[in-house]
């Protein structure tokens, strides 16, 4: 368990003209803590935080940020900032911070547990502290290229857009820099890269295209994609990206660990990436600004995009600029849109572990723009979660899994070999079936699981019965027809062959011992493949399959042309690098 100490004191996070001293609420001179040093813990994104506040008889003088699991370079904005706002307001009612929502809500439920040890009042504290509402401030500046998005597709189009001679600024909504790519594994396809000069393993195109096909066919859908063209034009130059970016200073290592195909590694994973790569574009002159959003495009009379609008917590900035590159990810984190443009995926019940900020502003924007969206949008499956009302109420959740046991949907139907042969692989089945929610059902004969298992129904996040046709009305799927899909299912165990998904024989497990439990899994997603439509150079496309001026999209933002409906593991961050790359070379041609 990663430990942080933040010891944040009000008197060095003050702004510049208020007092050094807390602002504490009124007490009528009563006193309004029992003071002292308190632990409280409060639920994070990935779970427990624990923080320490100290309190005197009338202020909340000192907040430390203990321990926590949350996800390095995601929540440090949420740790580093929470803790001194709410020292310097004396209040609950601070804003979250942007991209660590749900970290921000943990720390603050810790702080609140801290407060009713301490015998505080918890609402009067929840309050927001009064604020004077002031007028942005409006300012207007000059580039030659705005990348919106710092992810591994904006920073690429960054650096190449500066290597072609641009003025460069990169905006990103978040409080820190990296989008999805921050919480990704830092892997990157290499076709053909110097990486592999001295090695014997086959980094070719050819073969790593009879691995993607196979992979694409998986989903069997006729959904006209990938775009064979387009994939190979872009597929082909990912070994030129990996090479490019470890001349500029990106550290690399040689990976074969995915199949019949090679990656590029960074070692210290997508985070370690973003940060390189922010390192060297401010290292050559680029500006990167965080916490500064998007709004809308700039057009003038003839539809060229001629600028882009932003804002910060105090500012609203015009951009003028020659091109905007759009790298602001997918819509996964967006759920109306999700069921709008991907109503498959928003069926089957799937779970987000993208970026927070993948809310798809650039789609909105470059709609607005002229453009025009793919006829259909598809998520990138990251596998199956065990239901987090269960993980956050029992400890060893994570320890259940699904290849011994048997799956059923809603309908109380098998869908798929529980033992899928890729990593995704279940969570796509998930979403193809598309009736969720999907309960995976057990049996007592293991003693460890069955404790697990206890514990969840105990808390209500597990169903438990003594028979499957009670199990079956827990679940709230009909008696007869699960009824008839476990005899089906215990048949074929005992013959020893998955006559109906194929499940390998090591993994047909008999489910007879009483009493039986059903557990929610979810298909996970971390990206959507879609977007709008664009050139090979990345610059976007209007009604009439003409580039709109000044107007560029990369990665998520225009991703559908390589995927059918399924995903190959360590593939997107090489292919969005290319086309940030090949964006930002046009867009500072431009």
């Amino acid at each position: 368990m990663k430990k942080l100490i933040c010891l944040l004191l009000a008197s060095l996070l003050c702004l510049a003209g208020c007092s050094t001293t807390p602002k504490a609420p009124a007490s009528d001179g009563e006193a309004l803590f029992k003071a002292g040093t308190y632990t409280g813990v409060g639920d994070g994104r990935n779970g427990p935080i624990t923080v320490e506040v100290t309190f005197t008889a009338g202020a909340i003088e000192a907040i430390t940020v203990k321990e926590h699991t949350e996800t390095a370079g995601i929540c440090d904005p949420a740790i580093e900032k929470i803790p001194g706002a709410v020292v310097e307001s004396q209040s609950l009612g601070v804003d979250s911070v942007a991209g660590a929502t749900l970290t921000s809500d943990g720390i603050l439920k810790a702080i609140e547990d801290c407060v009713v040890q301490a015998g505080g009042d918890v609402e009067k504290l929840k309050a927001a502290t009064e604020k004077t509402p002031q007028a942005k401030t409006e300012e207007s500046r000059s580039t030659d290229v705005v990348v919106v998005g710092s992810g591994i597709t904006g920073m690429s189009a960054a650096l190449s857009a500066k290597e072609a001679g641009a003025d460069v600024v990169v905006i990103e909504k978040q409080a820190t820099t990296g989008g999805t790519t921050a919480i990704a594994g830092g892997y990157l396809i290499s076709i053909d890269s110097k990486l592999y000069d001295d090695s014997d393993f086959d980094d070719s195109l050819e073969t790593f295209r009879k691995y993607w096909d196979e992979r694409m066919s998986y989903s069997g859908q006729e959904s006209g994609y990938p775009d064979e063209e387009r994939w190979e034009a872009i597929v082909s130059k990912t070994g030129e990206t990996v090479d490019w970016l470890q001349e500029k200073g990106v550290t690399w290592e040689a990976f074969t660990g995915f199949g019949p195909y090679p990656t590029a590694h960074n070692p210290a994973g997508g985070r370690g990436l973003i940060d390189e790569m922010v390192k060297i574009a401010e290292a050559q002159g680029i500006e990167v600004i965080t916490e500064c959003k998007g709004e809308k495009l700039v057009l003038d009379d003839q539809g060229a995009v001629v600028g882009i609008v932003a804002e910060t917590s105090d500012k609203v900035i015009t951009f003028n600029t020659a091109s905007v590159v759009l790298a602001t990810g997918g819509i996964s984190a967006n759920a109306e849109m999700v069921k709008q443009y991907s109503p498959k995926v928003d069926k089957a019940g799937t779970i987000s572990v993208a970026a927070a900020g993948s809310t798809g502003d650039g789609l909105t924007m470059a709609l607005e723009a002229g453009a025009v969206p793919f006829d259909s949008f598809f998520t990138s499956i990251c596998a199956t979660t065990v239901d987090p009302a269960l993980a956050s109420q029992v400890a060893d959740a994570a320890k259940l899994t699904t290849n011994k046991q048997l799956g059923v949907n809603a309908k109380g139907e098998r869908f798929a070999s529980e033992a899928a042969v890729y990593f995704d692989a279940l969570g796509s089945d998930m979403i193809q079936d598309g009736n969720a929610p999907f309960y995976y059902i057990y049996d007592s004969s293991d003693a460890e699981i069955a404790k697990i298992l206890e514990q969840g129904a105990t808390a209500g996040a597990v169903v438990k019965a003594d028979t499957i046709e009670a199990l079956a009305e827990g679940m709230k799927v009909d008696a007869a027809t699960l009824k008839a899909t476990y005899d089906r299912y215990q048949e074929q165990v005992a013959a020893g062959k998955d006559e109906d998904f194929g499940k390998a024989a090591e993994n047909l497990t008999s489910l007879e011992t009483a009493p039986y439990y059903a557990v929610v899994f979810y298909p996970t997603t971390f990206g959507s493949q879609g977007g709008v439509l664009t050139s090979e150079t990345g610059q976007v496309l209007n009604q009439a399959k003409e580039a709109i001026p000044g107007l560029y999209a990369a990665g998520e933002m225009s991703n559908r042309y390589f995927y059918n409906e399924n995903y190959v593991l360590a593939a997107s961050l090489g292919l969005y690098a290319t086309t940030g790359r090949i964006a930002g070379t046009a867009a500072a041609a431009k």
